[in-house]
């Protein structure tokens, strides 16, 4: 980083020490000034810098929670992250598209390079700490000339983050379970995981909190039942009421915190046409969710953020 430039380097995840991108950015003025999300959580870093404009195109709009309707009618629909549409993506004349990848060989990346358009890889998705994926704020700052504004918000969401993580009192600690099942899986997060991480910083007791591999573990009924069943609380379930939880599977009305009505989802900012801005904003706010946890373990019902409690 000098006065006027900075300049980005993001490493495979795959090959150590294998550049996947690299830019160097004008400090004080945009780098691209016509800019491809395919991820939501791309929108949510730019919509904090109050960088919107620069978005052309994104998958899907219906789904992105930050957008305006008028937004959402000026910015082209590309698709989806798996299918992208090509020819909407040229008619959008982008300077650089976003992308997340899932190996280090990605072929609709190569497609998109083919035709003369910038990539930039974004694997903010990858970090297990809740804080190094809110870091990538500081990326986005640089690609859209305002690396010192991410710095202040990030600066400030670490120091909060920290903040409610020492506040923890450990001696009046509560077990926690999240996810539900899904056609006969279960799939809770390790503990070595980004919610993982955040059960642990909230306080909670969590079954798997040793286990500390960074992604999620498939369980059976069985398993979650003897796991989860006497568990206090419960976060993460894809339902609005008791009533839905008990309809998906009759087993879930098993569970502890189920039969004292202590189950909450992630749906409290959402729009009718399913974009939920904990996917979201949450990227980027971190510590709304740890405090989210922190007021739920502690008996906390009101002014929670993105979680809502069932009835």
């Amino acid at each position: 980083m000098t006065d006027s430039h900075v300049t980005v380097t993001v490493y495979s995840p795959w090959e150590k020490g294998q550049v996947m991108s690299q830019v160097q950015c004008p400090r004080h003025t945009a780098k691209y000034q016509r800019i491809v999300c395919t991820s939501a959580t791309h929108v949510g870093f730019l919509y904090e810098l109050g960088m919107k404009d620069k978005i052309v195109g994104v998958c899907d709009p219906s789904l992105i929670y930050s957008l305006t309707d008028e937004e959402r009618q000026r910015i082209t629909n590309i698709g989806t992250d798996i299918q992208l549409n090509i020819e909407a993506l040229l008619m959008c004349q982008p300077d650089v598209v976003i992308m997340s990848t899932y190996a280090q060989q990605d072929d609709r990346a190569k497609q998109i390079e083919a035709l003369g358009i910038p990539v930039f890889y974004c694997h903010e998705w990858m970090e297990s700490s809740p804080l190094a994926r809110a870091e990538w704020i500081r990326v986005f700052g640089a690609l859209t000339g305002c690396i010192d504004k991410a710095d202040t918000i990030f600066n400030s969401v670490r120091q909060d983050y920290i903040t409610y993580r020492q506040s923890v009192d450990e001696s009046s600690s509560r077990s926690i379970m999240s996810g539900m099942s899904f056609r006969g899986t279960w799939y809770v997060p390790a503990g070595g995981t980004f919610m993982g991480t955040l059960f642990r910083d909230a306080g909670a007791e969590y079954k798997y909190a040793n286990d500390l591999s960074t992604s999620s573990l498939p369980l059976n009924m069985e398993q979650s039942i003897e796991a989860f069943c006497e568990a206090d609380v419960w976060v993460g379930c894809d339902a609005r009421s008791l009533q839905e939880l008990a309809a998906i599977d009759k087993k879930h009305t098993w569970f502890r915190s189920y039969q004292n009505g202590e189950v909450y989802n992630f749906l409290r900012r959402t729009t009718p046409s399913g974009a939920n801005d904990f996917w979201e904003s949450g990227v980027v706010h971190p510590e709304r969710i740890l405090r989210d946890l922190q007021k739920i373990l502690a008996g906390e019902k009101t002014d929670l953020y993105y979680m809502t409690k069932l009835k």
